[in-house]
């Protein structure tokens, strides 16, 4: 059985320099309270930026992770160091704002004192996991984020807080610490400390890297032991009209189980030039332009994706996503046929090469 477990803290000094942790929680008071109690104690720790940093409507998350990086190499060259604490907004996508800032961190990194993103913190809810991920029916119909964003949140993460542990149902927190394992192998995972988080340090330089290479997905794909993921290649673009109605009526919990994570990369019989970066968190499909053209020299053959969820009926997921598949007649048509095909998933953007 899993643990919830505290996190080895390291012994050793902390290096020179300032040192940034990235708070994320869906519920404000939760998140402001682990903030609160990881920047009280951190010995030498720099102010924060703003106590808790939110990228407004006009900014996307990229534009807010470069101010952000420019405001605390500001800090730094002004003489703050130590460990400093930004919480995010649910808004800010975490995984760009962490990707971004560790990037325009790193190109400064010679120009004067040194700024590292060192953590990344998601503050979740047993029970909210539970509900959205893991529950036959999650919430509201017309709730089509915050499944998603519970996910990616716990998925890219060097520490999770569970908020509820002591005392959220035992049932509960069994499920969700062992979909936690799953989605995000490394992260630390404890409950919500009753005071505070001492030389929180469990990762270090170069955190967001390490992440997009070895959430639990990303390894299934990559290693020969994807553990208890179901793991489905084939070479065939989908049809896009049955993998939706797939989506739809078979890939549902009373046909297959629930299927609480998916991610994956996807090429529609509609769309062979490009492939689509495929996520579902609990009833939540998303299926957007992944960047992926299928020339490119690391582009997969066909489909890539990765399942999670408990008690799965895997030969149903396997066979309702094979019946999805071009049959051999549908292949023999060829891309002009294709081209015809009826396609409900929402339009793209048209890709601009410059």
């Amino acid at each position: 059985m899993d643990h919830v477990t505290e996190p080895q803290h390291p012994t050793r000094p902390e290096p020179p320099g300032l040192h940034v942790t990235l708070v994320s929680g869906l519920r404000p008071d939760a998140r402001t309270r682990v903030c609160r109690r990881l920047a009280g104690t951190a010995a030498g720790a720099g102010p924060e930026p703003s106590g808790t940093a939110v990228a407004d409507d006009t900014q996307d998350s990229g534009e807010f992770a470069l101010v952000l990086a420019d405001r605390l190499l500001a800090m730094a060259r002004d003489g703050s160091s130590g460990r400093t604490i930004v919480g995010l907004e649910p808004e800010a996508d975490l995984m760009e704002v962490a990707f971004v800032l560790e990037t325009e961190l790193d190109h400064h990194r010679d120009e004067g004192p040194v700024v590292e993103l060192h953590d990344l913190v998601a503050v979740v809810s047993v029970r909210d996991l539970h509900r959205w991920l893991l529950s036959p029916v999650a919430g509201p119909a017309e709730d089509h984020v915050t499944a998603e964003f519970l996910a990616s949140q716990v998925e890219f993460a060097t520490v999770v807080v569970l908020t509820d542990a002591t005392t959220a149902p035992a049932d509960q927190l069994d499920s969700v610490l062992w979909l936690l394992r799953r989605l995000n192998p490394d992260a630390a995972v404890m409950g919500m400390p009753a005071g505070p988080l001492r030389a929180a340090r469990w990762s270090g330089r170069g955190c967001a890297r390490r992440l997009g290479q070895r959430m639990g997905w990303t390894r299934a794909l990559a290693g020969p032991d994807a553990g208890d993921a179901l793991v489905f290649r084939d070479p065939r673009p989908f049809h896009p009209e049955r993998l939706f109605e797939a989506v739809r009526h078979d890939l549902v919990p009373h046909r297959v189980g629930r299927i609480a994570r998916s991610r994956g990369l996807v090429q529609l019989a509609t769309r062979t030039v490009q492939y689509g970066s495929w996520r579902s968190a609990g009833d939540t499909v998303s299926f957007d332009p992944s960047g992926i053209s299928s020339w490119d020299p690391d582009a997969p053959v066909g489909q890539e994706l990765v399942l999670f969820g408990e008690r799965l009926h895997r030969d149903h997921v396997v066979s309702a996503l094979q019946a999805c598949l071009l049959t051999d007649e549908e292949l023999l048509d060829g891309p002009p046929a294709w081209d015809g095909y009826a396609d409900p998933f929402p339009v793209w953007p048209v890709p601009h090469h410059h």
